[in-house]
């Protein structure tokens, strides 16, 4: 429940300050085509070994984390490809710092991440009433279970709604949905603000994968 709480943490303060600054996405290689990617999964590593951090940040969000983490999936498996920072170019992060978590410069295999992911393959679009998430109109779902790919779906826009209506509707059922709700409105989010932020992170937050087999 700790590290529950503790990504939840970082995704409400990504909700709070991602108005006030721009927010720049992670990145994933997919098939050999690199898409941007809305998981921040190095900040769990980063917050059990704070010494690795390449450059430390102005505060515990994930706005402010100062890196671009670049993920892979290749033959099944999920790794850092690399992790860039500023370089001499000071609005750039084109400088890799792979070599300070890997020796040799290789891909990281990342045995700790488990859970469900999506991101969009196509052009990023925004609804009138929410310029902060976009929205594509394809996207892929995976699951991950420590650091091996399982399942792999392809969902158009609507699709992914619907996933995504079913996945809060079983969520909704259960002690965790409760126990976060009350977390967010603690943390100062009204009623229906926790309920659109747990919906938008709804396959984060759920951690059961309910793509039928």
């Amino acid at each position: 429940m700790k590290h529950f709480y503790l990504s939840l943490f970082l995704l409400f303060s990504f909700w709070v300050l991602a108005q006030n600054k721009p927010y720049e996405t992670e990145r994933i290689i997919w098939n050999g085509t690199e898409y941007p990617y809305r998981y921040h999964h190095m900040e769990q590593y980063f917050n059990y070994y704070p010494d690795k951090r390449p450059v430390p940040n102005k505060d515990t969000t994930i706005v402010n984390r100062n890196y671009v983490a670049v993920f892979e999936v290749k033959d099944k498996k999920f790794y850092l490809n690399d992790l860039l920072i500023t370089g001499r170019k000071a609005k750039i992060k084109d400088y890799s710092v792979l070599k300070e978590l890997n020796p040799k410069s290789e891909p990281v295999f990342l045995g700790w991440v488990s859970g469900l992911f999506e991101f969009g393959t196509c052009l990023e679009q925004f609804h009138k009433e929410d310029s902060i998430n976009p929205y594509y109109n394809d996207y892929i779902v995976f699951e991950v279970s420590k650091g091996q790919i399982n399942r792999v779906e392809n969902f158009t826009y609507n699709q992914l709604k619907l996933f995504k209506d079913y996945q809060y509707k079983r969520f909704k059922e259960t002690n965790d949905y409760q126990r976060l709700r009350r977390r967010l409105a603690y943390n100062g989010m009204s009623e229906a603000e926790a309920s659109f932020h747990i919906y938008q992170y709804i396959l984060f937050y759920s951690k059961v994968n309910y793509l039928r087999k």
